[in-house]
């Protein structure tokens, strides 16, 4: 099994079993539609796990391209995307410290 495959055969155990160490993640940020992840900024939660003690990354990439879905016209496309990462060690489900290396993207 590879790596990737390793943490998400990890990952969906996990969600199966509350009593292990699942994240619990941030409050949900009623701004951005309920979901569990607030904006880059100075000030703001810049972690989507709850209880977390660690080293965060950010990174807010927009731009623009050209392409087309037939080949024969091409437009001008938006490029915007929300990346993180996240490791260190958390409180999961269980109360129990745990470490842990997370993405967002």
């Amino acid at each position: 099994m590879r790596p990737v495959e390793r943490t998400l055969a990890t990952t969906q155990e996990n969600l199966q079993h509350p009593g292990t160490g699942t994240p619990v993640p941030v409050p949900a940020d009623p701004g951005f539609d309920g979901l569990h992840i607030y904006s880059v900024g100075m000030g703001s939660e810049p972690s989507s796990v709850g209880d977390f003690d660690g080293l965060v990354g950010a990174a807010i990439v927009d731009g623009t391209g050209v392409g087309g879905s037939d080949g024969s016209k091409e437009e001008e496309l938006l490029f915007d995307t929300d990346m993180r990462f996240m490791q260190g060690t958390f409180r999961g489900t269980d109360g129990k410290r745990h470490d842990g290396t997370f993405a967002f993207v």
